[in-house]
Parts: C-alpha cells; structure tokens; sequence
C-alpha cells in the first residue's frame, strides 16, 4: 500500500477523480435513458476512459519507480479497450450491419484488451513492452518510459481500430446528408484529437501536469458527443421517421406560428398551387383556414381548379401544455375529386331514379291499358265457348279453350304487377277487420283442388286450432294463402302431398303449407321472395308464373303486422309459413262485438 501514501498530495490525481466520476455519471445516465445503436460498446468505452484515467492519476500520485511502472502498467487494460470499443460503437451506430454485435465480435472487445494486459503485466520478464532502461531520471519524480517493441506492436494493432473508425467515417460522410456532417465531424474528432496526443507524447515527450493527454482528451471528446447525442437527433429513428413522413405527405402541410405566420411547409405544399412563384404561402390563405381561435371561417378553400378542405390541430407548449398553442399544424385535404364524385354520384342516383320513376309510370300505364282489352278479350271467348253464339267444332272450342287460359294467366299478371307497384310504392291501402284464418284457408284448399288434380298433387289439412281470428284485408289474406296453397302444388312432384296446419301457440297464430318438392338450394334462397324470380321445380325446367306471387305475399303481410317465411331441406321440401302474432281472443271479447 507504499504506492499509495501521497495520493492527497497530488492533484493531477483529484482531477482524475473528478473527471472519472462525471464520466461515470454520464454513462449512467445516458446507458439508462437513451436509446440508441451501440450502447453496449458506448458503455464499454466510458469504463475504459475511466479505468485508464484512475490508472493515470494513482500513477501521478505515486512515488518510486515500481508504483508509478505498476500503474502505468494496469491502465493498459483501459488504453486498449477505449479504441476497440469506440470502433464498434461507431460500426454500430452508423448501420453498418449485424457483425458488430456477434458473439465473436463482443468477446474481441473484452478478450484483446485482457490479452495486452497480461502481455504488460508479464514485462518484468521480458522487459519487450518497457525495456529494463526505464528509470527515474536524476532531478526528477516521474519515469522517463524507454518503449520497447512490444509496446510499439500494441499501439500499431490499436491505431489500427483507429484508421477502421476514421475509415468507416470517411465512408457515413460520402453518403450521408448535410444535415449529419456536424454528427460525423464530432465523432472523427473524438477518433483523431486522442489519436494525435499519443503521438505527440510518444514521439516528442508532450505531457499534460506530466502525463499522457490522451486519456484526457478522449475523456473530453467522448463527453462532448454524449450531450451532443442526447440534443441531436440526426440518428433517432422517430424524429428522421417524421421529418420523412412529414415531408413525403401526399397532402400539402404547413405549420403556422400564433402571429399566423408561416414556419414550415412540406414538399406537397410547396409544388402545390397553395404557394405563390416565390415559394411563399398565397396570402388569401390564411384568413381562411378554421384555427380553433377563430370562428365564421370557411370550410373548404378554392385554389384555381382544385378544392381544398384545411384541418387544423393545435401545437401545444411542451412547458405550459394547459397554456396557449404554440401555434397549428394545418394539413390542406384535396378534395376536388371527392367533391367531382360526388356530385357524379348525385346525378347518376337522380338519373336512376326518374328512370325507375319512369319505369314505375310505363308499367302501371301499360297495366291499366290491357286491362280493357283483355276483359273484352276474356268476355268473348267465354261467351264462344259457352255455345251461346253457335255450335263449335272441337278444334275450334280447344284453340278458344287455350286462348281463354292464356287471357286469364295474362289478366293475372297485369293484376299481379300492378299489385306489386302499389305495394313497393307504398299506396296500397288496405282494411283492418276481423279474417278467419281457418276459413280463408278451407275456400283456397277447395279451389285449388282442380290445379292439384291437374299436376297429380293431393291437399290435406292435418291440424287447425280455432279459433283463428286476425285483424288484416280479407281480399290480402285470401290472395296471401292462394299463392302459399298454389305455389307449393306447382313445386310438388306428381302424387306428392301439400300438407296444411294452423297453430296457435303464445299468442301466436301461424300458418304453415309444406310441400314434398326437391326444397330450395342454398345458393338460390336469397332469392325466394325477390320480384320476377322464380326457381326451377325439377319437372318443367321453370314454373309458369309472374314470379310476383311470393314477393306480393310477404309484402302484403308485413303491412298487415305480420310476415311470411320458409324452411326448405333439398331434397326433402319446402314449407313456407305465414304468422301474426296480434290474435284475437274470442273469450275476452264482448259478445256484442263478435261477429
């Protein structure tokens, strides 16, 4: 402990502290609060500079050649570490891929700088790093070093860090902007500055208070970047990922300061007609844009042939947040080709409509004008076949017989069409009074019977509860189940069954006609109560029919609060369900009013 006794009189040794202990602090500091590539070797190198700055000072402190030999000897350990892992922290932090941070390449950083320590403390028995010439001089209380070929071997390999550092510089400055030069320039002189002291204290002697530089001045430069990182922002991924996104914005941009004065634009802004020829913002702008501050602005600003819609948003004083903006963001939205659009869409929907309108108007006229005739058309074949007007041969009465069928079918279409308009246009009106369900569906059951003969088809009542009383049209509930009753034969194989319930459950009336028909595939039930649809029954490859008669029923009974639906299995058949849930209840009305 000899080498230590004269520590408190020397103060090139409280410097050392001192410097050491800000050094360490800062590492601290930075390693835990900022972010940045290379932090592992940043830190590594703050350890060497300060390892190699507490070696210098013990050394000045100590007396005798053997203490001050011994220190110099243990500050290798720093002297080596600081160059390898500034090298790779700049590697790092500059991009240069993923070697720096291989597994080789961090125990490189620990593994050389022990080697050149062991290789010094080894020197008492080569005496190849300090040669055995080394002594105090006479008059003097420091070591006169007298370098041996090790010592010049270690510093060669070291420089050599150092010429890849500068070299990978060199390289960051061909293809960095100029807003990174300063960044560089800092980081080459932290590299050169310490580079060039070694060389001066080994070639010519130059001390500083009698000792190395070098450590001092990478101290400094070292410190001199870390605030320099801190306060620039020229690497950080956030502020570069903004100043990009803010300047590639598609939408001209500008900020605005609270005299409304313009700071900034981006790259949209100023190659849009929002600036004038000498780059500046058109002055009719401002007074325009809707700032939070001011009211009665207008919303959408018009620039020669484009429309713009300003959207402004407070910058907020990062030392007063609850105080006034600092001033706005105003993002300038092009909407020329929403508001063209628009007004396409607008015109293409109006066009749509007159012609629907149009449509609607052809169909009823042309509705009302065959009813006339076919009424005459249907009264007079009747009337032939009837044999009022004379005897008929039988090719005669069977040509009469298929033109009167298609003058009924063709009467049911224009009646069915003109239905569907009325209802989809909402102006059919119909009566609210009492209908017996179970009623209406007996008379349609029996007049229906012909047509079921006809196709081979059988009708059957299975079950009906009563009473069945809803309120609706009577005219509308009979036309809902004839289609219901007539739509399930015409889908029903030859000798198949057409089975009809009436139940009433939960204050719920529902009437359900199930047919024995190949059912409906699950791509064509959207399509069910569609207008002019129909589906193929599996006999005739499609069913004669409007294709109205299911759309008509479901309207029909959605406006008599009711509705009608279906379940189909292909395969097995289809039943269709016609229900109310608003029933009367005989026992709770007067007899008076039960009619």
């Amino acid at each position: 402990m000899t080498c230590l006794n004269d520590l408190t009189a020397d103060p090139l040794f409280f410097v050392a502290s001192a410097v050491s202990l800000l050094a360490a602090l800062v590492m601290v500091w930075t390693v835990r609060t900022q972010s940045f590539h290379g932090k592992f070797f940043f830190a590594l190198t703050f350890v060497g500079v300060i390892w190699t700055l507490m070696s210098v000072g013990f050394e000045a402190a100590s007396a005798g050649q053997a203490c001050q030999v011994g220190w110099a000897i243990t500050a290798w350990l720093g002297n080596a570490l600081v160059p390898i892992a500034w090298c790779f922290f700049v590697f790092s932090y500059l991009g240069n891929g993923a070697w720096p941070h291989a597994r080789k390449a961090r125990r490189a950083v620990v593994s050389i700088p022990v080697a050149v320590l062991a290789l010094a403390v080894a020197n008492p028995w080569h005496n190849l790093l300090y040669l055995d010439t080394t002594t105090i001089p006479a008059g003097s209380d420091r070591v006169d070093f007298d370098h041996g070929p090790v010592f010049y071997a270690i510093i060669v390999m070291l420089y050599g860090f150092v010429l890849a550092t500068l070299s990978r510089l060199a390289g960051a400055f061909r293809q960095a902007t100029r807003s990174a030069w300063g960044l560089l320039a800092t980081l080459v002189a932290v590299a050169v500055s310490p580079l060039v002291a070694n060389a001066l204290y080994i070639g010519l002697g130059v001390t500083v208070f009698g000792a190395d530089p070098t450590a001092y001045l990478f101290t400094l430069g070292v410190l001199f970047f870390t605030q320099l990182l801190v306060s620039n922002k020229t690497i950080d991924m956030a502020s570069v990922g903004k100043s990009i996104l803010f300047d590639t914005m598609s939408e001209p941009v500008i900020l605005i300061d609270r005299q409304r004065r313009v700071v900034l634009m981006n790259m949209a802004a100023r190659r849009s007609a929002l600036v004038d020829g000498n780059g500046a913002l058109l002055s009719e702008l401002i007074p325009s844009i809707n700032l939070p501050v001011q009211s009665g602005c207008a919303n959408q600003v018009a620039i020669g042939s484009r429309v713009y819609e300003p959207r402004s948003a407070g910058i907020e004083n990062p030392l007063d947040p609850a105080g006034p903006v600092l001033g706005w963001s105003v993002t300038f939205i092009d909407i020329t080709d929403r508001i063209a659009a628009s007004a396409a869409l607008e015109e293409a929907l109006k066009r749509a409509d007159d012609a629907n309108r149009e449509k609607d108007e052809f169909i009823a006229v042309v509705s009302h004008e065959m009813r006339t005739p076919l009424t005459s058309l249907k009264g007079g074949l009747a009337l032939a076949l009837s044999g009022r007007l004379g005897e008929l041969s039988d090719q005669v009465r069977s040509s009469l017989e298929i033109a009167h069928r298609s003058g009924v079918r063709l009467s049911r279409l224009v009646d069915d069409i003109l239905l569907a308009q009325k209802l989809d246009l909402g102006a059919l009106s119909l009566e609210s009074q009492r209908v017996d369900l179970a009623r209406a569906l007996e008379e349609s059951i029996e007049e229906n019977r012909p047509f079921a003969a006809a196709r081979g088809v059988r009708l059957a009542t299975t079950r009906v509860d009563r009473p069945s009383i809803v309120v609706g049209d009577a005219f509308a509930m009979r036309q809902i189940i004839d289609n219901l009753v007539s739509n399930a034969i015409k889908f029903s194989h030859e000798n198949g069954l057409v089975e009809c319930t009436l139940r009433r459950s939960d204050g719920r009336l529902r009437l359900s006609i199930r047919d024995t028909g190949r059912g409906i595939p699950d791509s064509k039930k959207d399509q069910v109560f569609g207008r002019f649809r129909q589906l193929a029954n599996g006999m005739e490859g499609s069913s004669q029919g409007s294709g109205l008669g299911l759309h008509i029923a479901r309207q029909l009974a959605r406006q008599m609060d009711g509705d009608v639906f279906f379940e189909s299995t292909e395969g097995v058949g289809t039943t269709f369900h016609l229900e109310f849930s608003h029933v009367i209840d005989l026992e709770a009305v007067p007899p008076r009013l039960v009619g």
